[in-house]
């Protein structure tokens, strides 16, 4: 059994300790930490309001929307690393259902690892045979079509290319630097005024046929330039960093 909810009782701060703790560089609205820790929006903006007065978490208002970030200068912020990213914590989700199988009405557990993904909307994929679909469907996933980094990046480009509302999109992180698809899937960045539906929508159908789990994170136009503007550090990474053009006309 755990220790850390002896010491940390409420279960909403150490999932939200977790997110953020697990992505220094991270920044999350509110909303957005209640979707990907799948805590209640209420316990959420209540542990996050503690965090902000305790000074590891700092805010900032872009529009309508309240933006929270580690801050990296707060004391024994390394401490506090080692202790809850080290600690399991049983209470934490046992699963959470595959985002690409809710977009064909099933249901797929998923392991306890991924209940708690850092970032914005995150796809987990699971490679999964369609019943009748063929030899290339059950052929091993190295074989499959777009299992190597050109290959998913074509393929995402032809999703792409015909959908305007998309106006950058990048594959960035381990796969923008290998030729193999890394263990942890591909990082996708889609920036556009796309809905999120359609695109779990698609993602699910490239997810299907490739094998290849894609982590997408997803800002609008108006974030993505805002960030860009004030020198936010993912969007500098994304610069900085090699990364694959899938599609650009920002």
């Amino acid at each position: 059994m755990s220790v850390l909810r002896y010491f940390i009782t409420s279960k909403a701060k150490r999932t939200v300790l977790r997110l953020f703790l697990t992505d220094l560089k991270g920044t999350f609205y509110t909303r957005e930490v209640a979707r990907l820790t799948h805590e209640p929006l209420n316990a959420v903006r209540r542990e996050l309001g503690y965090l902000e007065k305790a000074g590891l978490l700092r805010s900032h208002m872009q529009g309508n929307l309240k933006y929270f970030e580690v801050v990296r200068d707060f004391p024994f912020l390394a401490e506090w690393r080692k202790i809850i990213l080290r600690t399991p914590d049983e209470a934490q989700p046992a699963a959470k259902v595959s985002t690409h199988k809710v977009a064909r009405g099933e249901a797929t557990r998923v392991s306890p690892e991924e209940a708690i993904i850092p970032g914005a909307q995150v796809i987990m994929g699971r490679q999964s045979a369609p019943a009748g679909a063929g030899d290339a469907a059950r052929a091993p996933l190295s074989q499959a079509p777009g299992r190597s980094v050109a290959g998913i990046t074509q393929r995402l480009a032809e999703q792409f290319k015909d959908i305007s509302s998309v106006t950058l999109a990048l594959i960035h992180g381990e796969a923008a630097i290998s030729t193999e698809i890394p263990p942890d899937g591909v990082d996708l960045l889609i920036v556009g005024d796309v809905s999120e539906a359609d695109l779990l929508q698609l993602l699910a159908g490239v997810e299907d046929e490739t094998g290849v789990k894609i982590n997408l994170r997803r800002m609008t136009r108006s974030d993505f330039d805002y960030r860009n503007v004030r020198g936010d550090p993912f969007v500098r990474r994304i610069w900085s960093e090699k990364k694959l053009v899938v599609k650009a006309r920002h």
